[in-house]
């Protein structure tokens, strides 16, 4: 019976192709956009490799330093290493905390070969703990490297391949940053962009670096970020006092100035929209995007809902001569039902492909920010960020749903009609 439903909602598609393809690429377009918004916001703050741990994670990406006894001005910065040290590093609640610089352009070369510009980040030893790299060879600087300050550097593939030709066997081998020997201790997969936090081509010790020279503001201000790892996002409130009092006990002994954290540390998806001294108003950040999703959804539906209306009136003179040959409402409404699942599933599948298409064609345009415009990687998207089942199928289902009502309805009423009022179609 469903087969021959099928074969029967595949004729009526062909009989009305214009309609047809009208409704398919409205609904398609539908869930393109939709998918196009929730992949973009997914890539961002969903757990993705190397930050596999951002549901778990908080971050302190900048605060403001001020005079005693005032609540506004003051320099709103990053933190020097020392306040990192003192206020975060100090921290007995969380799993790990890392303290890390941005991305900056640095030059890598080797002393009779290849030369480029790469990303380089300093960082500390737990950041290879915080954040999960996939090493192709080699391992991290160690703690006793760290220590010791010595020059050392992970590096990523395409790094590896364009100094040395190859990715394996790299350990141990040196390059030169910025005309400074180190020694490379492993290399690991490219990193995306997308990955903020953790994204660089080339890392090294903060102590074999500028890092912990690069301060002002009394030592308060440098160009450290935090990254807080709990044990479960159950701890957030506790590290967050637990970040307070070490605020207050670092505020006691300074003699002029004092840091407040606005409001961080932040979640991944606080953290996204986070700018300076401005504390994010994250429930209209909500609402905008769940207003953006309804208008995408309702606006497209309501317009195919009349197409469909429109189509089902004109087929009463048929649901009428069908119940002249003893279809049954129940069989009427089946029909009805298996042609808009096959319309849906249809549109569902191009919209899907449309939406993967649109992410690629437009991966400048969704992604580029003032953050990684002078950055030299790429923004490649993991099958987890592009793919969201559940956000899929409830497009989807609404989708169907309002072809169903806007189809069904008609079909309904009609299959309780007189014969001879439904075959001259009237009301």
């Amino acid at each position: 019976m469903f087969r021959q439903y099928l074969i029967q909602s595949l004729y009526h598609l062909r009989e009305n192709p214009v309609i047809t393809w009208v409704s398919l690429l409205g609904t398609a377009l539908s869930i393109c956009m939709i998918m196009v918004v929730v992949i973009t916001l997914r890539a961002r703050i969903a757990d993705c490799a190397p930050e596999v741990n951002r549901s778990r994670t908080l971050y302190v990406p900048n605060m403001t330093a001020r005079q005693k006894g005032t609540t506004d001005g003051g320099m709103n910065s990053r933190m020097s290493v020392q306040t990192g040290r003192e206020c975060f590093k100090a921290l007995q609640t969380p799993e790990a905390v890392t303290l890390y610089t941005d991305a900056e352009k640095m030059r890598a070369s080797l002393p009779a070969g290849d030369k480029l510009t790469v990303d380089m980040r300093q960082v500390d030893v737990d950041f290879w703990h915080v954040f999960q790299f996939r090493f192709l060879d080699g391992k991290p600087f160690t703690e006793a490297d760290f220590q010791s300050a010595l020059p050392r550097a992970v590096v990523t593939a395409t790094v590896a391949r364009r100094l040395f030709g190859r990715t394996e066997g790299v350990t141990g081998q040196h390059l030169q940053l910025n005309h400074v020997d180190y020694q490379v201790a492993g290399v690991v997969a490219d990193v995306s962009m997308l990955a903020t936090d953790s994204y660089a081509q080339v890392w090294i010790p903060y102590t074999a670096g500028s890092a912990e020279a690069n301060t002002w503001g009394y030592n308060l201000m440098g160009p450290m970020h935090a990254a807080i790892l709990a044990r479960t996002p159950q701890d957030f409130p506790a590290i967050r006092e637990e970040c307070e009092r070490l605020r207050q006990k670092y505020n006691d002994a300074q003699p002029e100035m004092e840091v407040a954290y606005l409001g961080q540390p932040d979640t991944q998806f606080t953290h996204l929209y986070r700018t300076w001294a401005e504390v994010p108003d994250m429930q209209s950040v909500v609402l905008r995007y769940v207003a953006v999703l309804l208008i995408l959804l309702i606006v497209p539906a309501i317009n195919l809902s009349g197409m469909t209306h429109s189509r089902m009136r004109r087929r009463m003179a048929e649901i009428g001569v069908r119940k002249a040959f003893g279809a049954t409402g129940g069989e009427l409404l089946r029909q009805v039902f298996v042609e808009n699942l096959l319309l849906t599933v249809i549109a569902g599948i191009l919209g899907l492909a449309l939406s993967y298409v649109a992410t690629f064609v437009l991966d400048g345009f969704l992604f580029g920010t003032s953050a990684n415009a002078y950055l030299a990687g790429e923004t490649t998207l993991t099958a987890g960020q592009l793919l969201s089942p559940w956000i899929f199928l409830a497009a989807f289902f609404f989708c169907l749903l309002m072809n169903l009502l806007s189809s069904g309805l008609p079909a309904w009423r009609a299959s309780r009609m007189n014969i001879v009022d439904a075959i001259n179609q009237k009301e």
